[in-house]
Formats: C-alpha cells, sequence, structure tokens
C-alpha cells in the first residue's frame, strides 16, 4: 500500500531502458449515478488536518504515514485471535490447494446485513481431505454449507469455519464446497461508510480482514486461479472490484448485479468490493505490444473535475514502470482506482483503492507500483512485507527518476532515509504496528533496492528483477527467495548484505579523511574510511570515491568491510577534494575529517585477535596499547545485535586479554556462531571475527 532521464555516472551509466512515456490518456466521462453534495465526514481511521489538500509537499511527505498508521490500526483488534492461530489449523489448510472462488453478495443498504454466498473449488493436495477448514470471523453468521450442492454439517468456532466434507477425498481430487453467511461485517476491514450524502461501501482486508467478510484460505501462499465477485445492491449505485465486469443485470426492480471476473491469481486480501453512486473517468494505457488497455477511475461526483486531472498521469506511470520491470502483470483486464473514504491508498489488483482527493504523484505511483511488487509477487508471509511495501515506496522515487531526472530520484530517496532501530524483517507478523512500520516496512525497506541497484550495477540488478518475476510471479516469495534469484542473476554472495539490511538494525557511520602527494605521472590519493558506528557491527558494502581535481572529477568504487581501511588511488592531476558516496547510495551518516586528523597507516592501538578461535566455550580476546586508554570492548553477532559488553574502563599501557565465557548479556548460553569483537580505545575503531562451536 500506500511511494526519469538517466544521467551518466562517472564510473558506469545508470541510464535504465528507453521508456515510451507518450502513453496518451484519452478521457470520457460516463456518470454512474446522480452527483451527491460533498461534506460527509471522512473515514476516522486517517483523517487530513482541517483544510489541508492532499496535494503538493504535504502528500508526498504523508502518504505512507497515513498508510502505515491506519492499516496497522485496522489489524490491531485482531492481534490477539491471530497471535493464538492454532498450527493444526495451517495444517489442515496446507491439505488443499484453492483454484476458484466465487463471492455472491447482496449489500442491503437500508439494514446495512451483507449476504453472501462463497463458493470454494480446490484440489486436494494432502493425502486425504475429510474436512474443508477455512478462516472466517465473527462479525456474520454461517447460514449454511453445500458440498457439491448437498448440504452438509459445519463448525464455526473462534474465526476457524470447518466444514464436513460428504466422503474422503483423496490426493489429487477435487472438491467443491460452498458456504452461505449472513450479518454486518462492519469493521475496520469493511465499512457503511457515506459521503456526499449518499452510502459508499468499501473493504480493505490487508494483512487478515479478508475472513471477516467473506470466508477463504486467508493466505498469501495460496492465491485462487481465478475469482468471480457478483455484487447485488440499489440501482443507484455501482459495484467496483477486481478484474472485468462482464455484465450488470437486473434480478428485481429497483436493483442490479455487478458481474466482475478475476482471471489472473489472487491473494485473498487483495480482493475488494467498493460501491458508491460513482462518476467514471476512463484513460486508455498504450501497451507494450501496441495494444490498450482501459484505465478506468470509479470517482465520487463532486471530484470529477480533480480526478480527470489529478489521474491523468497514470498511463505515463504504467508505461514507465513496464519499460524497466516488464509488462503491467494484469494487461488482459484494467488499471484504474475506485475512490473511498480511507486515510492513504490500498492496492487491489487492477483496481487501487484511493483516498477521495488524493493525486498526489506519490500515492498514485506507489499503489501502482504495488500491482508488480505486491500483487504480482506477493509476499508469502507478513514476515516478509518489505518485498510489498518496501518496493512500492523505491517505485515512487523509480517514477521520479524517469519522468523528472536523476536528481529528482536522489531527493526522493533523501525523503526516505531512516538510520534508527528495528530490523525491516517483521519478527513478530501478529503485531499490527510491526508489520505497517513507517520507518522500517516503508521508509528503510525502500533503500534496500536502492542500494542493492548499487552494488550490482544497473544492468545486473534490473536483470535479477526480470529473473524474480519469471520465477515468482503471480505468486509469493521470501526474502530468502528473492536474494536467491539475485544471487543467480549477479553471481555473487549476497548473504552479508541481506544479513545486515533485513535482518540488523541500524546503519553504518563512515569517517574518512585524505592526504595526496606528487608522483612521477600525476598525484596519488590516500584515503582512510573507519566505521565508527557504535550501535551495530561493521558493514560489508561497495562506496564510491570521488576525487575532484582541476580536470574534473573521477570516482573510483572500493569494496569495504573493516573498522579502518586505506586505500590508494592515482589521479592525474592534483586533488582538490574527496567525496564518500556522492550520490548517496548507501543508507550511511558520513563525516570527513581534516588531513590533519590523519593518523599514519599503521594503527597505534591493535587488536590481535582471539585465542582459541574458533572455541567451545571460552577464549581470550587480546589487544595491545601504546599508551594508556580508555577501553571499550563490545561483542556482536552476525545480525549485528549487541550481545556483551567484554570490557569498559581505563587500561595501561601494554598487552592485555579480556575473557569471553560464550555467554550473553542474560547470561545464557550464546548460539553457535560468527560473533565480533570491536575494540574502540584512543580514537581508534578495530575489529576480529570468533566464531563459537558448541
Amino acid at each position: 500500500m500506500d511511494r526519469h532521464h538517466s544521467r551518466s555516472h562517472p564510473t558506469r551509466r545508470r541510464a535504465l531502458v528507453g521508456l515510451a512515456l507518450g502513453a496518451i490518456l484519452a478521457v470520457t466521462v460516463a456518470v454512474a449515478a446522480p452527483a451527491g453534495a460533498a461534506g460527509d465526514p471522512l473515514c476516522p481511521l486517517a483523517p487530513l488536518p482541517a483544510g489541508v489538500p492532499w496535494t503538493g509537499a504535504y502528500a508526498t511527505q504523508q502518504h505512507r504515514v497515513r498508510e502505515a498508521e491506519g492499516k496497522a490500526r485496522a489489524g490491531m483488534r485482531r492481534q490477539k485471535a491471530e497471535a493464538a492461530r492454532d498450527k493444526s489449523v495451517a495444517k489442515a489448510m496446507a491439505d488443499y490447494d484453492v483454484h476458484y472462488y466465487r463471492l455472491a453478495i447482496d449489500l442491503n443498504t437500508a439494514t446495512r446485513i451483507l449476504s453472501g454466498t462463497t463458493t470454494i473449488a480446490a484440489t486436494v493436495t494432502g493425502s486425504s481431505l475429510t474436512q474443508m477448514t477455512l478462516d472466517f470471523g465473527s462479525q456474520c453468521a454461517v447460514l449454511g454449507a453445500r458440498v457439491s450442492g448437498a448440504a452438509t454439517t459445519f463448525n464455526w468456532s473462534l474465526g476457524v469455519l470447518t466444514v464436513d466434507l460428504d466422503r474422503t477425498y483423496a490426493t489429487g481430487e477435487p472438491v467443491s464446497v460452498e458456504v452461505d453467511y449472513a450479518g454486518n461485517p462492519t469493521s475496520d476491514y469493511f465499512g457503511w461508510s457515506t459521503y456526499g450524502g449518499q452510502l459508499l461501501v468499501w473493504t480493505l482486508s490487508e494483512p487478515y480482514g479478508a475472513r471477516v467478510w467473506w470466508p477463504c484460505k486467508d493466505v498469501c501462499t495460496d492465491k485462487a486461479d481465478s475469482v468471480d465477485v457478483d455484487v447485488t445492491l440499489p440501482s443507484t449505485m455501482t459495484a467496483v472490484s477486481n478484474g472485468t465486469l462482464a455484465s450488470v443485470t437486473v434480478p428485481v426492480t429497483g436493483r442490479k448485479t455487478f458481474h466482475w471476473r478475476e482471471r489472473y491469481p489472487i491473494a485473498p486480501y487483495l480482493v475488494s468490493v467498493t460501491a458508491h453512486p460513482f462518476v467514471v473517468v476512463n484513460g486508455t494505457y498504450n501497451t507494450l505490444a501496441g495494444g490498450t488497455m482501459p484505465v478506468t477511475n470509479y470517482v465520487v461526483p463532486s471530484e470529477l473535475i480533480g480526478a480527470t486531472a489529478g489521474f491523468a498521469s497514470t498511463p505515463a506511470m504504467i508505461a514507465a514502470f513496464a519499460n524497466v520491470f516488464g509488462e503491467y502483470p494484469f494487461v488482459n483486464e484494467k488499471y484504474g482506482h475506485a475512490q473511498f473514504p480511507w486515510g492513504g491508498g490500498m492496492e487491489h489488483q487492477t483496481c487501487t483503492s484511493i483516498y477521495i482527493g488524493a493525486y498526489d504523484e506519490g500515492i498514485v505511483s506507489h499503489e501502482l507500483g504495488h500491482q508488480w511488487f505486491g500483487d504480482l509477487i506477493t509476499c508469502a508471509d507478513f514476515h516478509h512485507i518489505w518485498l510489498n511495501e518496501g518496493f512500492a515506496t523505491w517505485l515512487e522515487a523509480i517514477w521520479k527518476e524517469q519522468h523528472y531526472g536523476f536528481a529528482a530520484y536522489k531527493t526522493e530517496m533523501a525523503g526516505a532515509r531512516y538510520m534508527g532501530a528495528g530490523t525491516i524483517f517483521v519478527e513478530d507478523p501478529n503485531n499490527f504496528s510491526e508489520i505497517f512500520n513507517f520507518s522500517l516496512s516503508y521508509q528503510k525497506a525502500s533503500w534496500v533496492p536502492h542500494m542493492l541497484r548499487h552494488v550490482l550495477g544497473d544492468p545486473t540488478f534490473f536483470a535479477g528483477l526480470q529473473a524474480y518475476r519469471a520465477q515468482y510471479g503471480y505468486g509469493s516469495a521470501t526474502t530468502e527467495q528473492f536474494r536467491a534469484v539475485m544471487e543467480v542473476a549477479s553471481g555473487r554472495d549476497l548473504s552479508a548484505f541481506f544479513q545486515q539490511w533485513i535482518y540488523g538494525q541500524y546503519t553504518p557511520r563512515y569517517d574518512y579523511a585524505w592526504k595526496s602527494e606528487p608522483t612521477g605521472a600525476g598525484w596519488r590519493v590516500r584515503v582512510r574510511i573507519t566505521q565508527s558506528q557504535v550501535n551495530t557491527g561493521l558493514f560489508t558494502m561497495p562506496l564510491d570515491v570521488m576525487v575532484t581535481t582541476a580536470a574534473g572529477p573521477q570516482t573510483f568504487v572500493v569494496e569495504n568491510s573493516q573498522a579502518t581501511q586505506w586505500y590508494s588511488f592515482d589521479v592525474a592531476a592534483a586533488p582538490t577534494a574527496v567525496t564518500l558516496d556522492p550520490d548517496d547510495w548507501v543508507l550511511c551518516t558520513k563525516r570527513f575529517q581534516n588531513a590533519s586528523e590523519v593518523p599514519t597507516v599503521a594503527s597505534s592501538v591493535q587488536l590481535i585477535g582471539a585465542a582459541p578461535n574458533p572455541f567451545n566455550p571460552r577464549t581470550m580476546v587480546r589487544f595491545s596499547l601504546p599508551r594508556a586508554a580508555g577501553v571499550r570492548l563490545d561483542l556482536f553477532d552476525a545480525s549485528g545485535r549487541l550481545v556483551r559488553v567484554l570490557a569498559d574502563g581505563a587500561y595501561e599501557p601494554g598487552d592485555h586479554a579480556v575473557p569471553w565465557d560464550g555467554q550473553d548479556r542474560q547470561g545464557r548460553d550464546a548460539a553457535s556462531g560468527t560473533y565480533y569483537a570491536r575494540l574502540r580505545a584512543d580514537g581508534d575503531i578495530a575489529t576480529v571475527p570468533l566464531t563459537l562451536v558448541r
């Protein structure tokens, strides 16, 4: 959910595929119902400050915040129930594979009762199946169930619906179940709101809300191959859902049924229904193959003028992303927006639900970007939500790069910096504030593809993303699966990169200084780079070092992984400045030191190492001081977490040995693995690895 012309890099081109941004927006207007007066209060989940329009700088800074806060708040009420979910339920669901859902929904707007029948067609994947276990909450009541058209018994308790099958089904056999239900599913996932004095019905099911308003197997790893959504409601309203509108029928006077057909695989949380007396603003996207695809926007009548202009850039955005990441994933259907009264946006497949009046390029490109990263490829579970939100936030910057230039890309990424604590990997997916952590899942996570782009270089990086699409498109993926694809594409071991940026905390701080001296053919520049962060371990990253001379700048790429490293560069003319990471490819803090602060290459303080190493369970960490100094010796695990403080105080000159008994700060035995002892003394920092083998 709710975030260029290319330029030449000094050492390699960073130009993406040339874009055909001439997608034509052919706007027509079709009135779906009489316009109502604007001004009703909007959804209370995330209201805008009074008098603040959703445009310009405010929107650019705030739309992700509002979305993250709203989604987190939407899930908090289900947190305890999800935490208590029995593993046996997941196991029971693993015994069948869903390939089709049909949702037949009747919306009684007078009583605000939803009546529905959901059909689930599946194939048995376990050794046998006697019951179909489904997710279904308590807001609606189960009225009955059928197997292959015949009534059957069921059990419904604590959000789990178990339907008894008519016989034992063997591996590979198809099975079909229907569930009738009714009730008022009003919640943070389903709303009977009003706008302009008229009803506006909406759904938003991420992460675990589909089960609130229809029974399903509510997981990301089992996408239905197709879904039919049939919505019956008053004839003054228009119902919008995924895919294409097959037909509109009239079951009785005064009511209509909208028949929507989604024929691409879809996760349950991406199925949506929005209904209102909408006005339709039509546009056209010119596909890569030379065809056309409708871009259909369903807007409240009072927003007709604003939406016509506000969504006008959508076809160009689709073209930009298609040229970089491959054709729009659902090109045989549509893309568009349905306005709803919920702060932010939600990337419902083929039809984003978007806040009324939200036309900023940031939110529009963010939700569109999800169609590739989130809808086409969905995080396998919400441990890995960064694969959705981090990428979509980064795509906001990609749009800026393609449409406005590389400087705009850099500005957008600078606005997404986060240097604080916490892992991008969601350690507790039952904690909704952790899933939709604005700083981690959106901001910091967007720097992961940004930095990986620099690590691998544009040709390899974007080829890797194409391979990622080819392997996991229309399915789901984990962080490790994404990593594996990028490793194959690049031929590189990316374990350190993913360990430090996805599973580790904090960011590096680089202190750098330089000296130069003439040589027979020019000048030699010596640069010292020190990692001086104190709250985490060392980082392994390529760093750009730009040396400016009278003849112009020259950029070198160095590999940096130690506490202190020296580099030498030869240039033709006298250097006037050295800049570290000039294009901000690394999420870090940089501090320049004067030449007078640069010590000799040989450090006066020495971290000698550990002996024995490997060890079990005790070793001695040895260091040498030329003079009395304050010493801090910390021990970090491979993810950068502080495990133990081994020394903190004043030490006399000479050799010293500090023991580690293999225990952490709480006195618990540390697990086998690699650890890093970091010494800080007399302004110097040094690190050595230790291997504990139990």
